[in-house]
């Protein structure tokens, strides 16, 4: 099949998420770190001295209030917003300093609100996950259309392939998204709450798949959820915020405990164990 022109709407994606770099052992350490970083989203102070190592080929849950910079942070570890101080080190570089179609080819992002052009197929939304291979030297292949059919199955959209994405309801949009972020390929995966607009057994299916790209392929994946239960049952690691900083992290069942919840979530719960997953079950009194 040959593709449309990708036009400018790749060149924004691109930007974001790009590239199919295997990625790095475990053993080898964290490969993108926050080093007192400061970020402002239109022109205020949002997140603050946060240092951080995302634990290679894990995957991690960033928990916080509405409006602790949860978002923000997602954005400053891809440079899709600059730090204001402080910085972002991928493999030991800079990555305000990095070349964009270099970062892209290791970091991809799902933002919380995509836009896809008017009359765009969703065959042909997810295809544009996979201009960022193509070049002088490397067209559009048999291999690129598998990639992309095994995202729209993995995600259960191939029988949309040929619809309207503006057509679709919000879930089924939110998974066409999800299912252009997976024909990327990328080795580092950034989600701002992917299972928004989803119902309960898309959501859990969702992040099913992702636990499987990270223990099946290695992703390092890092996640914006807001709940608290989904968070411990699927991650392995949590970062929690407030008020733009990082106020915590650790394995669920070694942060998860009432005074936490108390003291960022305001809430009064009792934690249990998980009868199914045997991670911590959070229950509000």
């Amino acid at each position: 099949m040959t593709r449309p022109d990708p036009g400018p709407f790749t060149a924004q994606i691109s930007a974001q998420i790009s590239g199919q770099i295997p990625a790095d052992d475990p053993a080898t350490g964290p490969r993108l770190t926050a080093h007192a970083l400061g970020l402002s989203y239109a022109g205020k102070p949002v997140c603050r001295d946060i240092t951080l190592e995302v634990p290679e080929g894990r995957v991690s849950v960033i928990l916080g209030p509405n409006g602790c910079g949860k978002s923000t942070l997602l954005r400053g570890l891809c440079n899709l917003l600059p730090a204001q101080s402080g910085q972002v080190l991928l493999d030991g570089r800079n990555i305000a300093r990095m070349p964009a179609r270099a970062l892209a080819c290791q970091v991809g992002l799902l933002p919380q609100s995509a836009q896809a052009p008017a009359g765009i197929t969703v065959g042909d939304l997810v295809a544009r996950g996979r201009y960022p291979h193509q070049g002088p030297f490397r067209q559009w292949s048999e291999r690129d259309e598998r990639i992309v059919a095994e995202a729209m199955a993995a995600t259960g959209i191939a029988d949309l392939a040929g619809r309207d994405v503006d057509a679709l309801s919000g879930g089924q949009r939110q998974r066409v998204w999800i299912a252009l972020v997976l024909a990327q390929e990328t080795p580092i995966l950034l989600l701002d709450e992917p299972t928004t607009y989803l119902d309960i057994a898309h959501q859990l299916d969702l992040l099913r798949l992702l636990q499987r790209l990270n223990r099946e392929r290695g992703r390092t994946i890092v996640a914006v959820l807001h709940d608290l239960n989904q968070a411990c049952r699927y991650a392995d690691h949590l970062i929690v915020m407030a008020e733009g900083a990082l106020v915590a992290e650790g394995t669920p069942r070694d942060l998860m405990t009432p005074e936490l919840l108390r003291r960022v979530f305001g809430l009064d719960a009792l934690i249990l164990d998980d009868p199914v997953s045997h991670t911590p079950l959070i229950v509000a009194r």
